[in-house]
């Protein structure tokens, strides 16, 4: 007689990625004509495995193990759909997705950068050296998120010392397409620049949510500057209170990706691993995301039916 009765279960961020299946990456990855041998495995059944051992923290061999497959045919998976920008495609289309399902109205998104250490600790490929500010070397993810749902619109992968200001216009345009109802564009105080404020201003007719810096102070203890010059770096912006907290979303975003997703505990080196990894977790998020927000409305059920259109 046994000791303990236990039956093991499957963690539940393996259980919600094992009840799904993803007719787009078959399109994706198209299997090759029939020539003879052996049938390689299903495209769809390694990628599910691939996201598990990406939120898990897992190695290729547990993750091997527990699939049924040769750890090195995942390894092979990976490379292959790195190779044809799958992960990159597939988070494009759930975007889409959650857009036609009226999770992204973009009236409100916000924006922010993330730094994660490189994994060796060291200087990798695309890292580009020592970032003072955070006394590590490491890469940046750049996000753009709808504030009031929290889903991904947009998303720039560099490295760890190009500034967040330098980025924010680059994100602005690639997310164009789903900013076309924006009202107001949320950042801290590090996107405080003309040029940016400009652009959202002229270009997606919104404003921004941008807290103005402080301005410096002279020997006497008062700021420098006047009522006037303050009135000038107003213009464009919102101060409301109760619309720059709603910032913090993205900050949620970034704590998830790291916390759940463990992104930044890849036992990975170099940018081009980063950017696979990152969207890896950002896929997870958004189909979280996707799943708890629409409830009834779509369902895993219609999640396992999903088809690109």
């Amino acid at each position: 007689m046994p000791l303990l009765n236990i039956t093991p279960k499957f963690p539940k961020k393996v259980q919600f990625l094992v009840g799904l299946t993803f007719p787009l990456i078959d399109k994706l990855v198209p299997r090759k004509p029939f020539i003879g041998g052996r049938i390689g495995y299903d495209k769809q059944i390694l990628f599910i495995w691939l996201l598990i051992k990406k939120v898990m923290g897992w190695d290729y061999r547990t993750v091997g193990e527990m699939a049924g497959v040769a750890h090195t045919t995942l390894v092979r998976g990976n490379s292959k759909f790195s190779m044809v920008g799958a992960y990159q495609k597939f988070l494009v289309y759930l975007v889409k997705i959650a857009y036609r399902e009226s999770l992204i109205s973009a009236k409100l998104v916000a924006l922010d950068s993330s730094f994660v250490k490189t994994y060796s600790g060291h200087e990798e490929d695309g890292s580009l050296g020592w970032n003072g500010h955070k006394e590590a070397i490491g890469f940046k993810l750049h996000a753009l998120i709808d504030a009031n749902t929290g889903c991904l619109i947009a998303l720039i992968i560099g490295d760890g010392l190009t500034h967040d200001s330098q980025v924010a216009i680059p994100l602005l345009k690639k997310a164009r397409p789903w900013l076309r109802k924006v009202g107001y564009v949320l950042a801290d105080k590090g996107y405080d620049d003309t040029d940016i404020i400009e652009y959202i201003a002229k270009s997606l007719h919104a404003k921004a949510g941008i807290p103005i810096r402080e301005m410096p102070k002279d020997k006497k203890g008062r700021k420098k500057g006047n009522y006037k010059n303050w009135k000038l770096k107003v213009q464009g912006r919102t101060v409301k209170k109760s619309i720059l907290n709603l910032r913090t979303e993205v900050e949620r975003f970034f704590s998830y990706l790291k916390r759940v997703c463990k992104l930044g505990k890849d036992a990975t080196r170099g940018i081009k691993r980063f950017v696979d990894n990152t969207y890896q977790a950002c896929i997870f998020y958004m189909l979280k995301r996707v799943w708890i927000k629409t409830g009834f409305v779509l369902t895993l059920m219609n999640l396992k039916s999903m088809t690109p259109g």
